[in-house]
């Protein structure tokens, strides 16, 4: 379970989703659909709290995972991602192409 939220940036061009998806999607999947050869997003964790206090930590995930995490999902549906960290909590995440 991830103990992180993120949210993503905008984009320059959009490309309308494809109408029938079975599964629901993360927001970063759907921007990573979105995205054309060349356009790129920033993506950045958010800390949430649990019972008034922070998340340790250890048991959060920082950007680096999740662009990982999303490049491998994107890979599978024969798109290329790239990203560079910015930070630990940060992340800009390009589509290169097709595999």
């Amino acid at each position: 379970m991830d103990t992180k939220l993120y949210d993503v940036g905008h984009i320059k061009s959009r490309v309308h989703l494809p109408q029938g998806m079975d599964t629901a999607l993360t927001s970063g999947q759907q921007r990573v659909l979105e995205l054309e050869d060349g356009d790129s997003f920033v993506l950045h964790t958010i800390w949430i709290a649990e019972d008034n206090g922070v998340i340790a930590k250890g048991l959060s995930q920082n950007a680096s995972h999740i662009a990982a995490r999303l490049a491998r999902w994107a890979r599978g549906r024969q798109v290329r991602l790239v990203y560079r960290m910015i930070d630990n909590d940060t992340a800009r995440i390009w589509r290169l192409g097709t595999v």
